[in-house]
């Protein structure tokens, strides 16, 4: 089983965050789907990152990812709330462990207006990426292995004599492959998925087939084979967003 979370309410919704972000850094870094791009902020506080869907907007979410903070040792919540008073624990609060990724998961989706994540008190706060969203799970064709390599971003340079020198722009990023197949509901989902994406335009998040998360985009538009009237074989290939 596969999923793609492929909106992100807060690009939807309206965002508040306390105090004020450092020139250069602004709230907008949190939405922007680049994780490599940051929020900065030098106000010793705590902090809430607040979404309000409004009420004619309201999108249902079960997934919560944060990328790239410095929120190691730190109280955090993510909560939810109807009137922007009383407020409900979509997880249980943790005290964060590292400044590693941070996913949180749902059982079930909630359609709520507001939404919001805290952090307890903290000194030159940072952060890439908040995303709220939905998962659009497929199963994908066992009988067909999906693909999984990695993509270089280097470039070999011949000399007159032959010798090569390598010059690197990046790090590796991987490239992964599947072939979902399915009809009905599921077909549907699929094509409400790359609505999202803005005629493919925008990275996404995937769950990938052992429960691993990471941003990402479309490497190519995927193709659709028909198999009678109702069932569709889509093939997904992907590229990690660094």
């Amino acid at each position: 089983m596969i999923a793609l979370y492929t909106r992100n309410i807060l690009e939807t919704g309206t965002v508040t965050v306390t105090g004020t972000p450092d020139a250069g850094y602004p709230e907008a870094r949190l939405y922007d789907r680049h994780i490599s791009l940051y929020w900065k902020d030098t106000v010793t506080e705590a902090k809430v990152f607040q979404i309000d869907q409004g009420a004619a907007n309201i999108l249902a979410v079960d997934f919560l990812a944060i990328e790239k903070h410095n929120f190691n040792g730190k109280v955090m919540s993510w909560e939810y709330s109807d009137n922007n008073i009383d407020w409900t624990a979509a997880v249980i609060g943790w005290t964060q462990g590292d400044n590693n990724q941070i996913i949180k998961t749902l059982g079930a989706a909630l359609t709520h207006q507001y939404w919001k994540v805290t952090v307890a008190s903290i000194a030159n706060p940072q952060c890439s990426e908040i995303f709220m969203s939905y998962g659009y799970e497929f199963d994908y064709i066992e009988k067909s292995p999906y693909s999984l390599t990695d993509q270089d971003n280097v470039v070999w340079v011949p000399s007159i004599g032959g010798l090569e020198r390598s010059t690197k722009f990046g790090e590796e990023r991987w490239v992964k492959g599947y072939e979902v197949y399915f009809t009905g509901t599921q077909r549907t989902n699929f094509e409400s998925a790359m609505g999202d994406l803005d005629s493919y335009s925008k990275p996404f998040y995937l769950k990938d087939d052992e429960d691993n998360y990471g941003l990402c985009r479309l490497l190519q538009v995927p193709s659709k084979i028909f198999d009678g009237e109702n069932y569709v074989a889509v093939d997904i290939k992907v590229i990690e967003e660094l």
